[in-house]
């Protein structure tokens, strides 16, 4: 790792370091530091424990919840892993599998020292999905200097039985005037590839259950007000989300060829397509047909544009081949039919599936 001496335009080396060596501990350090920025370990997570005791008397380092309502167990090493870290974290999510919404609830407000209608309120507010959703899946994250190959063996063949367990590296830098950097970096699974790696071991899975409780289409919200409107997703071939990162990063999910069923809220399925263009800020997306860009379009949104040289804040596009779809006027739907307020999510119920492939039959 190196520091950019930008007078002289020259790098100077970072002199790689140890915890131990600097006198730095893992409870008095470390978990201070990530309960502060939990963004160090890639992501969005709300820490709503720290020390967390379980009945057994064992000492969880830092319990969060991840934006999709899922509990994430984070378990610190200073230096080494060690050689059984994922044995201890796997008993630990085993225990907070079975906790109920409203004990997290008191978990959090135990935490915050506030009342537990006001945690309740906070993690609503975090979370992309329906509070009655909560902990419905579990995640174990583990972090430390480096990691016992014995450890990262086990991590690899646990997810390809479908535990979500990832490793993140935290390497100390000391530079010539003794400051400290932290370079983190999650090495399992590689956020490059991250994707590729799921659904490779979503295959994996597949093949060697002979199903899976993923049917491999998307379910996608389509949103009508001043910003988007259904005409104008099927008159351009692209679905939109936008008007903060926590709505528009959820289109990142999406990859080409993906095939999405098109939802809108109260009324029903209203679209069939593929993903023909990655997610990109509206002002850059172009027209198929037209080769113009969409927002030069005589788009019935009012405010498209609104915010589109904000990268938080604009709209972000998917382009879609739509195969088949229908006016909101004549939105398919039935009693029971799944349904879900985040923007991008998986199409997992069996009974709808069977629905929309019979609606939206060539």
């Amino acid at each position: 790792m190196y520091r950019v001496d930008l007078k002289t335009k020259s790098l100077v080396a970072l002199k790689p370091t140890g915890f131990s060596e600097l006198s730095l501990r893992e409870r008095f350090d470390i978990q201070e530091w990530i309960e502060k920025t939990p963004e160090i370990l890639g992501e969005d997570l709300l820490v709503i424990g720290k020390e967390v005791i379980l009945p057994s008397g064992k000492r969880l380092d830092l319990l969060c919840i991840d934006r999709q309502g899922r509990l994430a167990v984070v378990e610190l090493k200073r230096d080494d892993s060690g050689s059984a870290v994922e044995w201890q974290a796997i008993k630990y999510a085993s225990y907070c599998s079975k906790l109920l919404p409203d004990e997290i609830h008191r978990q959090y407000a135990t935490y915050l020292g506030k009342t537990e209608s006001e945690a309740e309120k906070s993690i609503e507010e975090f979370i992309d999905i329906d509070i009655a959703a909560l902990n419905r899946e579990q995640r174990i994250i583990l972090a430390a200097r480096e990691f016992n190959s014995e450890v990262l063996s086990a991590v690899l063949w646990l997810r390809e039985y479908g535990l979500d367990i990832q490793c993140t590296r935290l390497a100390p830098y000391l530079d010539s005037d003794g400051e400290l950097f932290i370079k983190p970096e999650t090495i399992v699974p590689l956020p490059e590839a991250k994707d590729y790696i799921e659904r490779k071991e979503f295959k994996q899975r597949t093949a060697a259950a002979g199903a899976s409780d993923w049917t491999g289409y998307w379910f996608v919200n389509v949103g009508e007000g001043p910003h988007r409107t259904w005409d104008d997703n099927v008159r351009y071939g692209f679905l939109g989300a936008g008007q903060g990162k926590k709505y528009s990063s959820a289109l990142l999910r999406l990859s080409v060829g993906d095939r999405v069923y098109a939802y809108m809220r109260g009324l029903g399925y209203v679209g069939f397509g593929e993903v023909t263009k990655p997610a990109c800020m509206i002002r850059d997306f172009i027209v198929d047909d037209s080769n113009t860009f969409l927002l030069s379009a005589e788009l019935k949104a009012a405010r498209a544009d609104e915010n589109s040289d904000n990268e938080e804040l604009s709209e972000w596009v998917v382009g879609v081949r739509w195969i088949k779809t229908f006016p909101k006027s004549q939105a398919k739907t039935f009693a029971g039919v799944f349904a879900n307020q985040n923007v991008v999510c998986k199409l997992r119920h069996e009974q709808t599936l069977k629905f929309v492939e019979t609606e939206f039959a060539q």
